[in-house]
């Protein structure tokens, strides 16, 4: 939990010199989140493989990656930390730091990057 933080925190001191002031991210909040993602679908790349990842209201997800993998898990978000969470049987329990880009998207911090992703309304997890 304190990695993440602490990761995020080198992220935007990094990217804050090269960028204007205004392009730092910033992170979102617990309530943005919940309302960003519940009911709703999100495409985009994580690591260089396309996913697309449906949230539903009773805290199940549904994780696909283009070509065909789908993999089922739990999610939640965490109040005191605002952090997303997500559970799959490879890994467990596992916080990851949402963020307002500059130009008004959304990203995941994924180590050293950001992986920016598009919202979908209601579940279209199908390719």
């Amino acid at each position: 939990m304190r990695r993440r933080c602490f990761v995020a925190a080198v992220l935007a001191t990094t990217l804050a010199p090269c960028l204007p002031v205004a392009a730092a991210p910033t992170s979102a909040t617990a309530e943005e989140i919940a309302s960003l993602l519940t009911g709703n679908t999100i495409v985009g790349t994580w690591s260089g493989t396309r996913y697309r990842q449906y949230f539903d209201a009773n805290g199940t997800t549904t994780y696909s990656t283009e070509g065909g993998r789908s993999d089922d898990g739990r999610w939640r978000v965490n109040p005191d930390t605002n952090e997303y969470e997500s559970w799959w049987r490879s890994t467990g329990w596992t916080p990851y730091l949402l963020v307002h880009t500059d130009d008004g998207s959304y990203a995941w911090v994924n180590g050293d990057r950001l992986e920016t992703f598009e919202v979908l309304t209601g579940k279209q997890i199908e390719w």
